[in-house]
């Protein structure tokens, strides 16, 4: 059974939200006549003259899609729908007209256009600001082009110039688009805003609040700007960077009847953040430059200085390098020979003191020509004068080698040191002896300074070459002094029974710097000390 086809219509129109007709056009006479409509239809077909607008639409033959503004805000957009109906005549035409209330579809599109608009003009400002060097320079450009995205007319910027005697501002930019609307007056950069009646809007800009004002909601004193500026409407931000006042930033609207949405005015309160971040970095850039120009002439003043202490120290330099080096040399001469012929004296058995002391000669003697080759070694390291002699061998005979030269120390004091061999038998390319001098000093101190039966010896491979550790269980190291520890001539609770001049391990340090390597120090009160070496495991 075929159901009638405006029945089915009617059913479709009661759930409809739109204003929906059933509409028969009669193309030969013009006219229309009405067959269906929901109750939307009826009221929304009293906003504005249906009967003259469809009449219109017949006439000219103009079925498209229209938008229809009124005159009290409303938004109306009209479309037909044509369709077949069995009728019998071809003079006659049905459709479905809809009539829609889009008004606030309207009014959300245009927001959002009006905030796309606005964040394009934000963004090709801050580009112009960033582009230039000069903010002064820049300015007026990138606030014209801000301006050219909004609805505003003009725009200005005073920047804060106040002194504790007077409030003043100078104007950093002044523009418009047209040049139909008036500047700000120049007499706004010297202007007694208290005695001009708008102190309460300087009083609002300091503290933060924004200025938007109409001419009619003005006060009596007030008028007066609005007349000479010819602004229907004003809008006054404050330009802040970290709650420090550094100026105005104005538009004037001159047209009446103009109005800023209260969404629309935090959008406009945002562009004063990146301001006072940019008017900012020009007074800093400016203070630094001033600093700039105070320093160059004092770098002038102290580089002849500095040249001049500069030739004196190297010639003092050398001066001591030469003296220690002939000294050394005149000092180890003769302390050979003493240490030689200590050796050499042959004492009768029973002559027990005289033996003893040749003993005192010989270990002083050595003592002091140790002293004087670790102060050349020194010398030579902080002069850049150290020689590094290249070769590739095991780390694990170098270790070897340093247990066989301390031993005789060890068995001295009845101490054992154990040993522990690197897992993996690889080669390395650096200098075997300045390792082995390093492991030797610090395998003689872990000894000297232990009170344990014992210390430990590691080697093994890591990420960053190879790592020599040395452990021992004495009293250990404090943080205050783990701080000086690697100083020249620096001995940790000297009570002299321990023999040394507290340069070792700064020579340590030197040479395992000059092999690309480091030492480091792990110690905590009554547990003991571990010094590690470092080394990469080729220098090239």
């Amino acid at each position: 059974m075929i159901q009638d086809p405006l029945s089915l219509f009617k059913a479709s129109l009661e759930g409809n939200d739109w204003g929906t007709a059933i509409i028969q056009i009669n193309l030969k006479e013009k006219n229309y006549e009405v067959l269906l409509k929901n109750s939307n239809f009826s009221q929304l077909e009293k906003e504005f003259d249906f009967p003259n607008f469809l009449k219109n639409k017949i006439s000219h033959y103009d079925f498209n899609t229209e938008i229809i503004y009124k005159t009290d805000g409303k938004v109306l957009e009209t479309s037909f729908g044509h369709f077949d109906y069995p009728s019998g005549s071809k003079d006659f035409q049905f459709t479905k007209f809809v009539i829609r209330d889009i008004t606030i579809k309207q009014k959300q599109e245009e927001e959002i256009a009006w905030r796309l608009r606005f964040e394009l003009g934000v963004a090709s400002s801050i580009q112009i600001l960033i582009q230039k060097p000069s903010i002064r320079e820049s300015l007026p450009q990138a606030l014209y082009q801000l301006l050219y995205f909004t609805e505003m007319d003009s725009i200005f910027f005073l920047k804060n110039i106040a002194t504790d005697e007077s409030q003043k501002f100078e104007i950093w930019v002044n523009e418009r688009k047209s040049t139909e609307y008036p500047l700000l007056p120049k007499k706004f950069e010297t202007l007694d805003w208290k005695k001009e009646g708008i102190n309460r809007w300087l009083h609002k800009l300091k503290n933060g609040k924004i200025i938007y004002l109409k001419k009619e909601k003005a006060l009596p004193k007030e008028q007066w700007y609005f007349e000479e500026s010819k602004a229907e409407s004003i809008l006054f931000i404050p330009v802040k960077f970290e709650n420090k006042f550094l100026g105005i930033m104005g538009f004037q609207k001159y047209v009446p009847n103009f109005v800023i949405q209260h969404e629309n005015l935090l959008i406009y309160q945002t562009v004063s953040r990146w301001m006072g971040l940019f008017v900012q970095r020009d007074s800093d850039l400016t203070e630094l430059n001033r600093y700039k120009s105070t320093l160059e002439s004092l770098i002038l003043e102290r580089t002849l200085d500095l040249s001049r202490t500069k030739e004196e120290l190297e010639r003092a330099y050398k001066a001591k390098t030469e003296f220690l080096a002939h000294v050394s040399h005149e000092l180890r001469t003769p302390l050979n020979s003493i240490i030689g012929f200590s050796k050499l004296i042959q004492l009768p058995e029973g002559d027990v003191t005289g033996k003893e002391y040749l003993q005192y000669i010989y270990s002083g003697g050595t003592r002091l020509l140790k002293m004087i080759n670790e102060i050349l070694s020194l010398m030579k390291i902080e002069s850049g004068q150290i020689n590094i002699l290249y070769s590739e061998f095991k780390p694990k005979e170098i270790c070897r080698q340093s247990l066989e030269l301390i031993q005789p120390q060890a068995n001295a004091k009845g101490m054992e040191i154990r040993f522990f061999p690197p897992i993996q038998s690889k080669t390395i390319r650096s200098d075997s002896g300045k390792i082995q001098q390093i492991l030797l000093n610090l395998l003689s101190n872990a000894i000297k300074y232990a009170d344990h039966s014992y210390v430990e010896f590691h080697c093994e491979w890591s990420d960053f070459g190879v790592n020599f550790s040395v452990r021992d269980f004495g009293p250990g190291i404090s943080q205050e002094d783990q701080k000086r520890i690697f100083h020249s001539f620096t001995r940790l609770n000297d009570d002299g029974k321990i023999e040394g001049t507290g340069l070792g391990l700064s020579i340590s340090q030197g040479l395992a710097e000059k092999l690309g390597g480091s030492i480091t120090l792990i110690s905590h009160l009554g547990e003991g000390s571990t010094f590690i070496l470092n080394i990469p495991e080729n220098i090239k």
